[in-house]
């Protein structure tokens, strides 16, 4: 925290207030809307008579794209593909949550063994209702045979069992509300062009496990119908279906905006808060774990500034360090809303130095033993490791205390070990 010696503090603060307030209502931040074109590359999706999934839903993509590009400049438009690629489903989700995107919306073509079925439907992770929603997420999920080493990455998940999906949808629950949302405006603009809607459902797609933000899947027709499949393939109906979802987004980003300026509102009137005393900040606890899991990993549900201290061998994970007790009560506010019914709000003197106790930091944890000069290291000299449990875990630095422990993982990061956590041990 920066103290002011300026004799004159209160026309300081009042300068800063007015340029605070200006700020927020002349630079609004960009909302961050991620489209994702399913399929791709060697996976065709289903195939119909006029086209592949493929190329329907990434022609779809793009011209959802082009036109929110074009009319909204507040809006930051990222693709998981603008070509015909390959992208694993946990990648898709990845691209989302790196880009800390507000709206995560997949668009598919349904398919079906009989050519009879048409309509469209939308759908939010949730529970399989019936048969049919668990056969649609069941054909989107086998995607990850195509991928190499599926087994691995997820972990033994089986498309097949609808057991495999229970416990994994809870991680949507605090979206499901946004989520809903916009999958009803969507269905209900198909209905306009006096489309058949078979409404907004629930299923279980892994594409929308991982998502840590309101997140939908638009099964926008049934390509196998041959008069759907022509208009899914035809300029016409792609151009009316890609208008219907633009505006669909166009309605729930006007909520959006809405809601932004109530907490705009907040913030100014919380502009000249008195500080908490110098030389400590405040930090919301609000999980901790023997797992360690990447900030942007679904099992943190969204919580933004991610911090992590190993101790004693659990992984302790903070958000939103902050001197304003404001800001770390609606931290707190957040992390309560997302699930972590425990979080509270703890206090830090960073710079405190401890007798009994120093930081390091712990590179990555792996199966495999390397050297100590390994070129995984990128030439520090420093490594130390230690096998537990059949892992080896790598550590390097020591500090005594936690503020120099931030810089010398900022140090590492920047040498590209983005792996590095902060771990605190006892002496």
């Amino acid at each position: 925290m920066r103290v002011l010696t300026i004799f004159n503090l209160k026309n300081i603060l009042l300068l800063t207030l007015l340029f605070f307030i200006n700020s927020l209502y002349s630079q609004k931040k960009d909302f961050i809307l991620v489209l994702d074109a399913g399929h791709g590359g060697h996976d065709n999706g289903a195939k119909g008579l006029s086209a592949n999934e493929k190329d329907v839903n990434l022609s779809l993509v793009l011209k959802v794209g082009a036109l929110i590009e074009k009319k909204n400049k507040d809006v930051k438009v990222i693709y998981t593909r603008k070509t015909d690629e390959f992208i694993p489903l946990m990648t898709r989700a990845d691209i989302a949550n790196k880009g800390k995107a507000n709206l995560f919306i997949s668009i598919h073509c349904n398919s079906s063994p009989k050519s009879a079925p048409y309509g469209t439907e939308t759908f939010v992770l949730g529970a399989h209702r019936n048969r049919d929603n668990f056969d649609v997420a069941k054909r989107e999920n086998e995607v990850i045979y195509m991928e190499k080493d599926y087994q691995t990455t997820y972990e033994g998940f089986n498309p097949s069992s609808p057991e495999s999906v229970i416990g994994l949808t809870l991680m949507q629950n605090i979206y499901l509300e946004n989520s809903l949302k916009i999958a009803s405006y969507i269905e209900n603009n198909f209905k306009k062009e006096n489309r058949f809607s078979r409404g907004v459902k629930q299923a279980g797609f892994l594409v929308l496990v991982q998502t840590a933000m309101p997140s939908v899947l638009i099964e926008t027709g049934f390509i196998s119908n041959p008069q759907e499949g022509q208009y899914l393939a035809s300029e016409e109906g792609q151009n009316t279906i890609a208008k219907n979802i633009y505006d669909a987004f166009l309605s729930y980003k006007k909520e959006y905006d809405k809601k932004s300026e109530k907490k705009e509102e907040i913030d100014i009137s919380q502009a000249v808060e008195k500080p908490i005393d110098n030389g400590k900040v405040l930090k919301v606890q609000f999980l901790a774990s023997f797992n360690r899991y990447d900030p942007n990993s679904a099992q943190l549900r969204g919580m933004q500034n991610v911090e992590i201290i190993k101790t004693n061998g659990k992984y302790i994970y903070y958000a939103g360090s902050t001197n304003l007790r404001s800001e770390s009560e609606a931290t707190l506010k957040i992390a309560k809303e997302a699930g972590f019914r425990d979080a509270s709000v703890v206090e830090f003197n960073e710079k405190e130095v401890s007798i009994n106790q120093y930081y390091t930091i712990e590179l990555f944890i792996s199966p495999k033993k390397y050297r100590e000069n390994d070129s995984i290291f990128k030439g520090l000299n420093n490594v130390i490791r230690e096998r537990i449990n059949n892992v080896y875990i790598y550590t390097s630095g020591k500090v005594n205390n936690y503020d120099s422990a931030k810089k010398l993982l900022e140090v590492y990061k920047n040498l590209g070990l983005n792996d590095g956590i902060i771990s605190k041990i006892s002496s």
